[in-house]
């Protein structure tokens, strides 16, 4: 693109069409502002699953151990 085309393609801009893209682009950026909150809520999520299953298996560990320790008595 040449310098001299700069100057044209601004003089064919109207500040409609300014405002036209200013809305879209806000618009994108809300959906963009929740798509984020999904991932980092759904993220967040499975970290607390993880965690919580993580708990469970090592009481259920600890039991395992508890009834083995008492089969060899």
């Amino acid at each position: 693109m040449r310098l001299t085309s700069i100057p044209l393609l601004l003089a064919q801009v109207s500040v409609e069409d300014l405002e036209r893209e200013k809305l879209f682009l806000q618009h994108n950026y809300t959906f963009l502002s929740y798509g984020l909150t999904a991932a980092w809520v759904i993220t967040v999520i499975y970290v607390l699953m993880m965690v919580a299953r993580e708990r469970k298996l090592k009481r259920e560990i600890a039991g395992l151990r508890a009834m083995l320790e008492e089969r060899q008595k």
